[in-house]
């Protein structure tokens, strides 16, 4: 009888197989202009039909998986490859989850991303290269690896794409880009892209009319917001041996490459004032704002800020379901401020985070200095999740700036570029298409100067 991994990896492979006949399917219909004819419709359909029976079985396996691997423990004093199995009372060998071999947040993805690319690089087959690494403390990941990759990378042209929704191990990773923004912590509403959503701003007035009299006109605020998809792209060079280093060290410095410059511009221009620049970037969510002052650095300066902050809110009859964000500095300068009596004023706020008078506070990296910002998420819309994409190269030639200014429409000739190719090198890109923008211009308000706890300066 299979295991519960091996379960797992078939109905992954089969479900990986059905989603490319569709794909072709769809794509036939594409080429030729046209709608499907009855039999590619029956086919689809019954694709489909067989996608989602998949996903639900894959939802209970993973379940039954998990609860073995609570239920199951290391016998004490064994090696790492004994300790991964233990026995029941009867005897029956139990095989915890091999992912207990994960050191830190996305590291199998971040495994299946080396394997590819040793695979280009070397011309063997990624399946191959996971079973030498991590065949035996991690044998899922070869089963996946072996699922995802068709043909064991020999196939032209098969090679360099992108690397998302292939494998069970991409929503981990996901999770951890995700983790690493206050944006993506916030409840935003999510709305469909290209859709154009007319809203209201601000409240209607209505009134009590006498018998006969004329109805006044209440005067309403309207606003629309147009969503279409942009990106936010980081990409990253890092040498062939580094790669090859089969370390968690190495592993982590790759994940780090494939995250952090994409989770820091998208929180740099979310809690900026930049305007928007069309088919490029959106408008920060305190632009057109103008900042308000701190009335104090002290506990009795803090309560006078949020009264002002909320002031707004209040007046629009909006004040429900607010959240505040500021920087770390502050959020810990908060949580260690004392009233009269000695008592922490602000008790649970740490540099991550907590909750300030009974709001929801989060702590970013990437929020301005001195802002203290008071949203609300339903009132400020972000294009549905639609995951990231992960692509590679050895054979680019890499524009190495900060501010590079070559592009395909106007490209320049005597730009300075480095060759993957000529040093060894691998340049590896993420891209996640995402946008975002209020529904009302009362969604947000902001302190631009707060900086409590540092002691009055008496003139």
């Amino acid at each position: 009888m299979a295991t519960i991994a091996e379960q797992i990896a078939a109905f992954e492979a089969k479900r990986a197989t059905l989603v490319t006949a569709n794909e072709t399917i769809m794509s036939k219909a594409a080429d030729a202009g046209s709608t499907l004819d009855a039999e590619q419709e029956e086919q689809f359909d019954g694709n489909q039909a067989d996608i989602d029976a998949i996903d639900k079985h894959l939802t209970r396996l993973r379940a039954m998986e998990k609860a073995q691997a609570e239920k199951a423990a290391p016998i004490k004093g064994k090696s790492q490859d004994e300790g991964n199995q233990s026995r029941n009372g009867g005897g029956q060998q139990i095989i915890i989850k091999g992912d207990q071999d994960e050191k830190f947040e996305g590291q199998n993805y971040t495994r299946m991303v080396i394997a590819k690319t040793l695979a280009r690089l070397d011309g063997v087959s990624a399946a191959g290269i996971a079973q030498q690494r991590w065949g035996k403390s991690n044998p899922n990941l070869v089963q996946v690896v072996r699922a995802a990759v068709a043909g064991g990378g020999t196939d032209g042209g098969e090679w360099g794409a992108e690397l998302v929704h292939i494998d069970r191990y991409t929503g981990d990773f996901i999770n951890y880009l995700y983790s690493r923004t206050v944006f993506d912590k916030l409840p935003l509403r999510e709305v469909p892209a290209n859709i154009n959503i007319a809203g209201q701003d601000g409240t209607a007035t209505a009134y009590w009319v006498g018998q006969s009299k004329s109805i006044p006109v209440s005067k309403a605020d309207f606003m629309d917001v147009n969503l279409t998809p942009l990106k936010v792209a980081a990409l990253a060079v890092v040498s062939k041996e580094l790669l090859r280093d089969s370390s968690p060290a190495a592993e982590m410095l790759v994940r780090d490459s494939l995250v952090n410059a994409s989770a820091q511009r998208v929180d740099q221009t979310f809690f900026s004032a930049s305007a928007a620049v069309a088919g490029v970037s959106p408008a920060g969510i305190l632009n057109g704002l103008a900042a308000g002052t701190s009335a104090g650095p002290d506990v009795e300066g803090v309560i006078a800020d949020v009264k002002a902050l909320y002031a707004g809110f209040i007046a629009a009859n909006n004040a429900d379901g607010l959240e505040f964000v500021t920087t770390q500095s502050l959020a810990k300068a908060l949580g260690l401020m004392q009233n009269v009596m000695g008592n922490f004023a602000f008790p649970g706020l740490s540099a991550n985070g907590g909750a300030l008078l009974g709001d929801t506070l989060n702590a970013g990296g990437n929020v301005g200095a001195g802002d203290l910002i008071l949203l609300k998420p339903s009132d400020i819309y972000k294009i549905g999740d639609r995951g990231v994409e992960v692509s590679l190269s050895t054979e680019a030639a890499i524009q190495m700036d900060s501010a590079p200014d070559g592009a395909s429409d106007t490209p320049v000739a005597n730009a300075s570029v480095v060759s993957m190719f000529q040093t060894e090198s691998v340049a590896i890109k993420v891209v996640r298409p995402l946008n975002f923008a209020k529904r009302r211009a009362s969604a947000v308000a902001y302190i631009g100067d707060a900086d409590y706890g540092t002691p009055e300066v008496t003139p």
